[in-house]
């Protein structure tokens, strides 16, 4: 697919959003010039809700910005009901656990309810834009879209030369290595190969990883690695 078709347009070398380069490795004002005030705050990193995007600096000590996500579910999506997501683990909505509830006992009491939904913790605080990121991303010339499993990403892939599959990156610290594995439902996958040389005439590279969750596409994150820095 030609860059010019899809809003990202992402390799390890260069990522553009509508044609203009995104300015990883740099301070947060560069993404406000670019995108406009983002929407919100959160620990984790900055967020523009209508976008589906977020980015963080907290990992550089907020002199640039080291990673940007693109959201294809948020805390609607019913693995986010589910308490599923990676930055939101066992925050369910309460229709979900109403729902689980009922489904053992008798209907749940007004008091109850009141008790559950204080203790649930708004959407705000969390990395979750409101409203995910919908269109297709082209990412090293093959389509990611939201609902894609991750069989059908690599079969998009398989048809363009020399382009390794997404498998899964094995640092969940247990006793079995499952890297490069493409059946595991929850984790991280990105290409086995170093990119570290390719790129050669900038001092940098971008490194890609798709999150699945429960098997559904969660995000793409980008995340921008000095090559200094990693010698």
């Amino acid at each position: 697919m030609k860059t010019e078709d899809t809003e990202f347009a992402i390799t390890p070398c260069q990522i553009t959003y509508k044609g203009k380069e995104l300015p990883l490795g740099k301070p947060l004002d560069a993404w406000i010039q670019l995108l406009g005030t983002y929407s919100r705050h959160t620990g984790r990193g900055y967020v523009w809700d209508s976008l589906g995007i977020a980015i963080n600096d907290w990992e550089a000590n907020h002199e640039y910005v080291k990673e940007l996500y693109i959201f294809f579910v948020n805390l609607d999506s019913k693995v986010g009901q589910a308490g599923k997501l990676q930055f939101a683990w066992q925050r369910k909505s309460f229709e979900f656990i109403e729902k689980d509830y009922q489904s053992i006992k008798e209907p749940m009491s007004e008091e109850l309810k009141k008790r559950i939904i204080g203790r649930i913790e708004p959407k705000e605080k969390y990395i979750y834009p409101f409203t995910p990121y919908t269109q297709t991303v082209n990412l090293q010339g093959a389509p990611v879209k939201s609902g894609m499993s991750l069989n059908e990403v690599n079969k998009e892939r398989s048809k363009i030369k020399g382009l390794e599959k997404m498998g899964y990156w094995d640092n969940d610290g247990d006793w079995s290595w499952d890297s490069g594995s493409t059946t595991i439902k929850t984790g991280e996958f990105r290409e086995q190969k170093d990119h570290s040389s390719i790129c050669p005439k900038q001092d940098y590279w971008y490194y890609i990883t798709l999150r699945y969750s429960e098997g559904e596409l969660e995000y793409l994150k980008v995340e921008y690695l000095s090559k200094e820095n990693e010698k």
